[in-house]
């Protein structure tokens, strides 16, 4: 009688160890594939933060007279971006009895920018100041 007893619980003890050893694959499971999508945000955010140094070099570059364009930086990344015009003067030089105007007009944009990357957007606004000469140096020397 005890035999077949202790077969029973033999049984039951295979079974409970078998529910125990399927719920800790599946919980492993579990945190590999969101171990996975923390590694792949990760690394987009990488891509996005390398290009941002880029973006700011192209901006420099670029002719913020159009208000707004997309760019194609690589990598799958995309930067979308528009200008705004804050303001814009033509300073005096010379002696204050002698003054006259510059030859050259200096702006101050504002620029909004989003980069994209495989669905991730991160918005950005940066200050770009140029100034833009008002005559061609050909006609200044002759």
């Amino acid at each position: 009688m005890k035999i077949s007893r202790q077969r029973g619980f033999l049984v039951l003890e295979i079974l409970i160890a078998g529910l125990i050893l399927t719920a800790s694959i599946a919980a492993t499971m579990y945190l590999f594939r969101m171990g996975y999508e923390y590694l792949e945000r990760a690394n987009q955010s990488n891509v996005l933060s390398s290009k941002l140094i880029e973006t700011v070099g192209l901006l420099k570059t670029l002719e913020l007279e159009k208000q707004s364009g997309v760019e194609d930086m690589g990598d799958g990344v995309n930067l979308k971006w528009g200008a705004q015009l804050l303001g814009l003067s033509r300073p005096m030089i010379g002696d204050p009895e002698f003054r006259q105007p510059s030859l050259h007009e200096l702006r101050l944009y504002r620029v909004d920018f989003v980069l994209d990357y495989q669905g991730v957007t991160r918005s950005y606004q940066v200050s770009v100041f140029r100034y833009k000469p008002l005559s061609a140096a050909d006609e200044i020397f002759g």
